[in-house]
């Protein structure tokens, strides 16, 4: 492959994952002949448990962060993807949401499992973890600052779930907890069912170009849901009040026929003509899935909240590096709602 072409490949790689210049032209330079750029998990399950990541980034990085979920860039491969978070605290609230607790409740009631069933530290690296679930496929690398913030990122949570008096299930090395067991066992877990199983290549196809919005999209706020038993997804944008929306960069993005999902622009709706801010909504040919994006305008207030004028002062200069802004095509007979 020639230099130019390694060049310009890596770049449409940094802008589906974030990743930096020099890791995208490693990447690309590795890749086999007619390999795609952001690959599909190779097994059915990997693909699964991406979905549930992705739920779970979704519950517990509700926050701002100088990168959306306050991951920095994401490294997807056939076998397993790799999140990079970009500082402590979005670490410690990630490992909240993923790692699996019990909290008892009453005598004779079940109790509640949070986090993801079955998933163990299984490594430790010099600068983070890695994740897999006991018993069958599905692995997750996360990377950071520094092993040490991971560590003390792990000590953290696990004082605060003893403090709770809940159990640390992640903390059981090799074999399921029997609070684990019995979730697993009333199929609780949401991929159980044939509506998440139908769809879960959304979730875990947007986690694997989480990049696209930062890199193409300018929120400097983002969060979701997803509805349906994960047939819809739902990410909510909220925008600074002076900048621009750039909606219909990130759906060419998302349903670009090379490198994004077999999405298509099903209609847009604005609350108020003229102002952009409103509904868009994309979904595959068989409606198996839908994702609908959420945009509005809010200027959130820092005085008083000292982290927030340096983290709003960060995502402006992030922001700042994007210009230019098309329009969606008119879509009189489109919609923007189920």
């Amino acid at each position: 492959m020639s230099a130019t072409k390694i060049s310009r490949r890596a770049g449409t790689y940094a802008l589906y994952t974030g990743a930096p210049r020099q890791l995208a032209s490693d990447v690309v330079a590795a890749l086999a002949p007619g390999a795609p750029l952001i690959p599909a998990p190779a097994e059915h399950e990997q693909l699964l448990f991406e979905s549930e990541v992705f739920y779970h980034v979704l519950s517990s990085q509700r926050d701002f962060f100088e990168y959306p979920f306050g991951i920095q860039y994401v490294e997807p491969t056939a076998d397993d993807v790799r999140l990079h978070v970009e500082s402590a605290r979005s670490l410690d609230l990630l490992l909240s949401g993923l790692l699996p607790g019990y909290m008892p409740v009453g005598p004779g009631e079940r109790g509640e499992l949070h986090g993801l069933c079955g998933v163990r530290i299984c490594a430790r690296t010099e600068r983070g973890i890695e994740l897999r679930r006991l018993g069958r496929p599905g692995r997750l690398k996360l990377t950071g600052p520094s092993r040490r913030c991971f560590a003390q990122a792990e000590a953290r949570l696990l004082e605060r779930v003893e403090d709770n008096g809940e159990q640390a299930c992640w903390r059981t090395e090799g074999r399921l907890t029997d609070q684990e067991k019995r979730w697993d066992a009333d199929r609780q877990p949401l991929v159980y069912e044939p509506i998440w199983r139908d769809a879960a290549w959304l979730p875990s196809g947007l986690l694997r170009r989480l990049g696209l919005l930062h890199t193409v999209a300018v929120p400097q706020l983002v969060t979701g849901h997803e509805n349906r038993l994960g047939e819809w997804w739902i990410l909510e944008l909220d925008h600074f009040a002076d900048t621009g929306l750039r909606r219909a960069e990130l759906v060419q993005a998302l349903t670009d026929a090379d490198h994004g999902l077999p999405l298509q622009l099903r209609g847009h709706r604005d609350w108020k003509p003229g102002e952009s801010l409103g509904l868009v909504l994309l979904q595959d040919r068989d409606k198996t899935a839908t994702l609908q994006l959420r945009y509005d305008r809010f200027d959130y207030p820092a005085k008083g909240h000292t982290d927030r004028t340096e983290m709003f002062a960060a995502i402006r200069q992030r922001i700042s590096t994007l210009t230019g802004e098309a329009q969606l095509p008119p879509m009189p007979d489109g919609r923007a709602t189920g």
